[in-house]
């Protein structure tokens, strides 16, 4: 009983510290009236322009995001794992020994040096290759986009403003009200995620404690 006790109290500190946010999903919406500059973590710039719709406007995100992760690089280890449990080397352990000799420090499909050592060791393990990155790099994006992020918008005349937002259904959603200053949002959006950090690390510590009984 006080096991379970703890854990409802974690789960109504978890819930409490997420409420604001989620209020906001009903609340808020990001306009798409004029032409505007967004800057997203990463670096990553985007253009909208007045005639775009909000569909045009979020495929253009998607695809900023995408690219921001074009130069992702995929390790040794992780592809390794897939050609053995796809069984791509067909149970020859020469083509697992040839792709341990291959350099993976700059392991991208836009390195060609990289890639036409793959297709040396053969036409399915440089195939393999290309679905292993695209697997990371879809789990990359959808972890990126399910952040909470200090979200800047610059508007045509050189103004910006910053929010707290995130995506949901590939749309982005903004969960503050627009703001001057984006370093008093940065500040409460590190004060909501330390608060989540703690509640997990208590958990952690309840579940070995559960344990060592």
């Amino acid at each position: 009983m006080l096991i379970q006790a703890f854990f409802f109290k974690i789960r109504i500190k978890e819930i409490n510290c997420k409420v604001y946010f989620l209020k906001q999903l009903f609340v808020f919406t990001v306009e798409e009236v004029k032409n505007l500059k967004e800057k997203f973590r990463k670096s990553i710039e985007i253009k909208l322009l007045e005639e775009d719709d909000i569909k045009e406007r979020n495929e253009k995100r998607h695809k900023a995001i995408k690219q921001s992760f074009d130069d992702m690089q995929i390790k040794k280890d992780v592809f390794l794992k897939y050609v053995k449990n796809n069984n791509l080397h067909k149970g020859k352990d020469a083509v697992l020994n040839q792709i341990n000799q291959i350099d993976f420090s700059n392991a991208n499909p836009r390195n060609h040096t990289f890639m036409n050592e793959l297709s040396f060791a053969g036409e399915s393990i440089a195939e393999g290759f290309l679905e292993v990155f695209n697997i990371q790099q879809d789990k990359a994006i959808e972890r990126y986009k399910k952040q909470l992020q200090v979200i800047e918008r610059e508007d045509e005349n050189g103004e910006k403003k910053y929010f707290i937002g995130t995506f949901q259904s590939d749309k982005l959603k903004r969960l503050t009200p627009y703001k001057d200053d984006k370093e008093e949002l940065a500040q409460q959006l590190k004060k909501q995620q330390d608060q989540h950090r703690e509640q997990k690390q208590e958990q952690t510590i309840a579940l070995q404690r559960e344990e060592e009984k």
